[in-house]
């Protein structure tokens, strides 16, 4: 990794935790540089912006995980076996890689600038990996009383209902053990069933 590789990986990281701690609106670009160990100049050499700063930040998170995620659908397993997996990793990512600081400030600064959380949500925001497992699913025969797109938003609904709003809305803790079990249970029953 290169000497700019490795400010702009400092910028970004900074930027995160700035982002966390002081919301979009009030996130100062002084301490980002004070943490990345930078200049102001290399910090909008990389970033021309503090929106362009906030969009890298989201896109290194999500290509980070596109990277190394791959849902391959097998036949030889139950959906619900392999539903749940998925979604315990899913609920694992939201949790350990965005987690639920970062996912309110995402929310407030898509409530507060529609545009962008539409420019974002398109290039960032699309789970391909859930996407092509049931996509995959689908063609093996299963999931045929809906489309592919329809299949998608709902178990998005489900799971956002289950472990997004609630602890960021309504500041609830984040479920742990048979509770988490649970709703990861629930969430995948209501779409598996939704089918058969």
């Amino acid at each position: 990794m290169t000497r700019s590789e490795q400010k702009r990986l400092a910028i970004i990281s900074a930027a995160k935790e700035e982002f966390i701690q002081h919301g979009f609106l009030s996130a100062n670009m002084d301490r980002v540089c004070a943490a990345a160990e930078v200049s102001k100049r290399t910090l909008y050499r990389h970033f021309e912006s503090k929106e362009v700063l906030f969009e890298a930040v989201l896109a290194i998170l999500q290509s980070s995980i596109n990277e190394k995620l791959h849902y391959p659908f097998d036949a030889t397993k139950s959906l619900k076996e392999q539903l749940t997996a998925i979604t315990v990793n899913e609920v694992d990512i939201l949790y350990h890689t965005y987690g639920i600081p970062f996912t309110r400030v995402i929310l407030i600064e898509f409530l507060r600038q529609p545009e962008m959380a539409q420019q974002i949500i398109s290039n960032i925001y699309n789970n391909k990996a859930l996407k092509n497992w049931f996509a995959e699913a689908q063609a093996a025969g299963e999931f045929k009383c809906m489309t592919l797109d329809v299949l998608c938003q709902s178990y998005q609904s489900l799971f956002n209902g289950m472990f997004v709003w609630p602890q960021v809305f309504d500041m609830q803790p984040i479920p742990e053990g048979k509770d988490r079990e649970a709703k990861i249970d629930h969430i995948v029953r209501m779409v598996v069933g939704a089918c058969h």
